[in-house]
């Protein structure tokens, strides 16, 4: 390919994207290319370039000033976000995630993140990956197009090799960053590009264009694994939050594995260890039908409950403190936390407006509810209607002074569901952890 094929095949590739291009623009070699050819392929006024400073190099601060040069002299929109790493080892994943979250933040619905990632990056990513035991999914390395926590992901330059980049910037006579940690060999991927392939381009001169094809292989056959997943998950009597363990069992290991990673990639969630793995497809298949068992990793947990596997996000089983005393009438969104409260025209809680303010706060037990000329309690309620127990502490109860009016995922008390023609509130409660 030549450097004038690059602006069109942009074009042609990002003609059904109907937001804005949102560029991860770090100053290199890679995405000073993507950056020009974008600009060159008209697509310059739809473009936004986001510098992320990491603070690790002593540098950074000039690497900002560059980039936003760069993307002045292409009258590109620039923005630049500090991010502060996590603490822990392998500085390369630290930075990577904290960079990937941040340039994500910038994306609203229709729009598409693109990252600058090559045909050598793609074979340096399988190769590491093979050294860590990955599997089909994990082998097919980078995705020239993937969807990650609801937003799109392209990978414009996948084939294109370094070489070539390098031959267009300077045909274009582009100036760009060197990061010195790039040469830094103890880093693995370094290692990779300037120990590994090297070695193998002088036996194997094509090998990495090679290595990149059998990646995209893999991606397609990782794909068929997906669409299994999905419809088993579908078999299974699963969505988003649960799936029948019964059904589940009777798959076998290797489609029940297969599942399991499928749900976790739905959800957007990584995949706890292999261990764990194996924990998940034992213990929670052979416990005793009133025992819970669980397993939790930095992404999520899985519970078993009522013969259901239950997938929760981190902090979604963490208790509803908070309380206030709310009028909706002025107000018509109420925050407690992770939960939202808010007046709806649809459907939801609808409780008849007596003119008094009320108090809504989690259960702290013992609580009845007056329903159907019977006082029950509320913990016994939501247990017969098969509200895990993780959901009942985050679920609001609403009062008028001393008297429980209405609890969610039960009902309204009697004598608080309007009559005709009387004024009320129909409220709507979302959990952002759901």
């Amino acid at each position: 390919m030549q450097a004038d094929d690059l602006p069109v095949f942009l074009a042609d590739q990002l003609a059904s994207v109907q937001g804005r291009l949102v560029l991860g623009f770090s100053g290199g070699l890679d995405s000073s290319v993507l950056l020009q050819a974008l600009c060159r392929a008209g697509l310059g006024e739809r473009l936004l370039a986001v510098h992320i400073h990491h603070g690790i190099h002593p540098d950074a601060d000039q690497w900002l000033q560059h980039c936003q040069q760069q993307a002045e002299r292409c009258a590109v929109a620039f923005a630049a976000q500090r991010v502060a790493l996590a603490a822990g080892g392998n500085l390369e994943a630290r930075a990577r995630t904290a960079r990937r979250a941040a340039l994500l933040s910038y994306l609203a619905d229709g729009d598409v993140l693109l990252l600058a990632h090559h045909r050598d990056d793609q074979a340096e990513t399988l190769l590491l990956r093979l050294m860590r035991s990955s599997g089909m999914r994990g082998l097919a390395a980078m995705a020239a197009r993937q969807s990650w926590q609801g937003r799109d992901i392209l990978r414009p330059l996948l084939d294109w090799s370094r070489g070539q980049l390098e031959t267009v910037a300077q045909q274009w006579q582009l100036s760009w960053i060197d990061d010195p940690a790039n040469d830094e060999l103890h880093f693995d991927r370094n290692f990779v590009r300037h120990r590994v392939l090297p070695a193998m381009a002088q036996r194997w001169p094509d090998g990495v264009r090679h290595i990149a094809m059998s990646a995209s292989v893999l991606a397609e056959q990782a794909q068929l694994l997906d669409e299994l997943a999905a419809a088993d998950l579908v078999a299974c009597d699963g969505d988003r939050d649960s799936l029948s363990l019964p059904l589940w069992s009777q798959l076998s290991p290797a489609r029940r594995r297969n599942l399991l990673y499928g749900w976790l990639r739905q959800r957007g969630m990584r995949p706890p260890s292999a261990d764990n793995i194996a924990r998940i497809d034992s213990d929670m298949v052979m416990a005793a039908d009133d025992r819970q068992p669980e397993v939790v990793w930095h992404d999520g947990e899985l519970v078993r409950y009522r013969q259901r596997l239950w997938l929760l996000a981190p902090g979604q089983r963490a208790p509803l403190t908070d309380s206030a005393l709310w009028q909706p009438a002025s107000q018509p969104l109420l925050r407690l936390g992770p939960v939202d409260i808010r007046v709806t025209d649809g459907e939801g809680l609808e409780i008849r407006d007596a003119g008094q303010s009320l108090m809504v706060r989690a259960a702290s037990g013992g609580e009845r509810i007056l329903l159907r000329g019977h006082h029950r309690q509320v913990s016994e309620l939501w247990r017969s209607a098969g509200v895990p127990p993780w959901r009942r502490q985050r679920l609001p109860l609403f009062f008028v002074g001393d008297e429980l009016v209405a609890v969610a995922s039960i009902g309204v008390a009697d004598g608080w569901s309007p009559s005709p023609g009387e004024t009320a509130f129909r409220l709507l409660i979302e959990d952002s952890a759901l």
